[in-house]
Formats: structure tokens, C-alpha cells, sequence
């Protein structure tokens, strides 16, 4: 059974947290396609509000946890945030060409490349049982880069490129997330969460030279106030989508990262409502086939990252 009879709040949690993620990546879809049409400037301003309302809504719930960490906690925050920042950047460039629908659940098998990950650098082992559980996951991931007018022989070719920059994206967030685990020896989630933005927040000006020039900041004066609105609800959606699951982590990692792969359903299901009003700003817009292939892939996806967080170190 993937839950017990009594569904207990922290696993409410975990499956709320990723609604709300799915629910902050179709904001950022529509910044993107209909604010401010250039996804760096989007993740400058981003950038800034995080640093602002991530501190102050986590003094809100925890005034407790906002101190200056041991500086043993620096390496892992620069480690995880910057390579966050970099998941994030590839995960906008896909949404301007890709469905929120699609990348987000193929985004969701990040625990796929954490479990190789731990054992490079973790020296975690987790036995070879692990391995079907990732080929449900990766074949979940295939079915939700499905299009339209897709053929088969396509699919895991390089033309798939939303299967490619996403199944990147995930990599990218796993490698991450494996610098946050000895991090929580030292603080708590909240204090290094907010350690962890600020090092995001670094890292994107330190990529300033290489990423934002005379176009992005024409983009961002003429874009920020149309866009304020839209930008400081999808940071604090974002905010709840990294808040949620540290109450859950406490009673169960595993459970967390497994029920957390709901995500996937819900963006499917964000995606197929949204095809069938008159909404065209998302560019949601695909036959009933199409979102049963990617839901089919969703679950598969959910049950394999469900069972794979349920495998115990060897």
C-alpha cells in the first residue's frame, strides 16, 4: 500500500508541496509567454523578491531560525544554490518552448540521479533492486515528452528535446539536493533555506557577465510592473512548495520525496483543464490522446519514485 489507512498530515503535506510547485511553474510559464518575455530578466527580478520575501515569510512561521550559521554550512548552501540557479535558467529556456505539462513531471524523477549521486559522493548504497523502480521512472518521463504529432522512432531521439533539457534540469536539482543532506547536521531546513537562496542569488549575479545584457535589461524595465504582481505570487507559491515538506522530512524523507512525485499528476491535470477553457495564454492545447499518454507517464513516474524513496541503504 503506498499510504496507510489513515492518511497522516505530514503526508498531506508532502503531496500539497508539490501542487504548489506544479501551481508556480504554470505562473512561470505564463510570465514567460505573456509578461516578460524574456526568461533571464524574469529570474533576475525573481531573484531579488526571493531575497526579500523568502527572508521575511520564514521570520513569519520561524523568527527563531533566521541567524548567521556556522561557516561550515557555506560550502553546501554555495553548492546547492548554485547549482539550483542553473537547473532553474534550463528549466525557463524549456518553458519557453515546452509545456508546463511536460516538464514538470519529467523534472519530478530528480530522485532518480540522486540515489548514483549519493554513491559517488555520499557513499550511500542502495543495492541493485533500485534499478527497475528508475526504469519506471525514466519510461513515466518518456510518456510525458509526448506531443501531438510525435512519432514513436522520435521519442528518444535527440529531436526530443524537451525530454533531453528537462531529464538536465532533474540532474541538476539531484545534484543539489545530495549537498543539503550533511547540511541538516549543522542548521535546520528553514535556516538553510534562507543560506541557500542567498548563494542562488550570488550565483546569478556572478553569471550577470555571461547571461544578462543590453536585451535583458531592456526587458526587465519594460517588463517589471506588468509582470510584479504575477512574479511576487509565484515567488510565494514557491516559497510554501519548499515549506511544506520540512514539516513531513521530519517524520519521513522517504515518504516525502515519494508522495513529492505527485506533482507530475497534478501538472497533467493543470494542463488538461486548462486545454479545455477558452485560456490560450499557455499555449495548453493538445487532443485527449496526448494527456492520457502523459498522464499514464505521470503515474508511472509517481510509482516509481514512490518505491524507489522506499529502498534502504545496503
Amino acid at each position: 500500500m503506498l499510504v496507510s489507512q489513515r492518511l497522516e498530515p505530514f503526508m498531506v503535506y508532502a503531496i500539497a508541496s508539490g501542487f504548489c510547485f506544479a501551481v508556480f511553474t504554470f505562473l512561470a510559464k505564463y510570465i514567460i509567454s505573456n509578461r516578460m518575455r524574456n526568461f533571464v530578466s524574469f529570474v533576475y527580478m525573481q531573484g531579488f523578491l526571493i531575497i526579500g520575501i523568502f527572508t521575511f515569510l520564514t521570520y513569519i512561521f520561524a523568527p527563531k531560525e533566521v541567524f548567521l550559521p556556522p561557516a561550515a554550512v557555506f560550502p553546501y548552501a554555495i553548492i546547492s544554490g548554485g547549482t539550483s540557479i542553473i537547473a532553474y535558467l534550463l528549466m525557463y529556456y524549456g518553458l519557453t518552448r515546452y509545456d508546463a505539462s511536460s516538464a514538470l513531471p519529467i523534472i519530478g524523477v530528480k530522485p532518480v540521479f540522486v540515489i548514483p549521486l549519493s554513491y559517488i559522493f555520499l557513499g550511500e548504497y542502495y543495492g541493485l533492486d533500485v534499478i527497475f523502480w528508475i526504469l519506471v521512472a525514466m519510461l513515466g518521463a518518456v510518456m510525458t515528452s509526448w506531443d501531438d504529432d510525435m512519432q514513436i522512432g522520435q521519442v528518444l531521439s535527440t529531436s526530443n528535446r524537451a525530454l533531453w533539457i528537462f531529464l538536465l534540469t532533474a540532474c541538476l536539482y539531484a545534484a543539489g539536493n545530495v549537498a543539503v543532506k550533511p547540511a541538516m547536521k549543522l542548521v535546520t531546513n528553514f535556516n538553510f533555506l534562507i543560506w541557500r537562496e542567498l548563494a542562488w542569488f550570488g550565483t546569478l549575479i556572478c553569471l550577470a557577465p555571461l547571461i544578462f545584457h543590453s536585451d535583458e535589461l531592456k526587458a526587465l524595465k519594460v517588463g517589471w510592473r506588468d509582470s510584479l504582481f504575477f512574479v511576487v505570487l509565484a515567488v510565494i507559491v514557491q516559497y510554501f512548495s519548499y515549506l511544506l515538506p520540512f514539516y513531513s522530512l521530519g517524520y519521513s524523507v522517504q515518504i516525502t520525496e515519494g508522495l513529492g512525485a505527485a506533482q507530475g499528476i497534478f501538472a497533467v491535470t493543470i494542463g488538461y483543464l486548462i486545454s479545455r477553457t477558452n485560456f490560450k495564454a499557455l499555449a495548453e492545447r493538445h487532443n485527449l490522446q496526448t494527456y492520457l499518454v502523459r498522464m499514464i507517464g505521470a503515474l508511472l513516474i509517481f510509482f516509481g519514485i514512490y518505491f524507489l524513496s522506499t529502498v534502504t541503504l545496503k
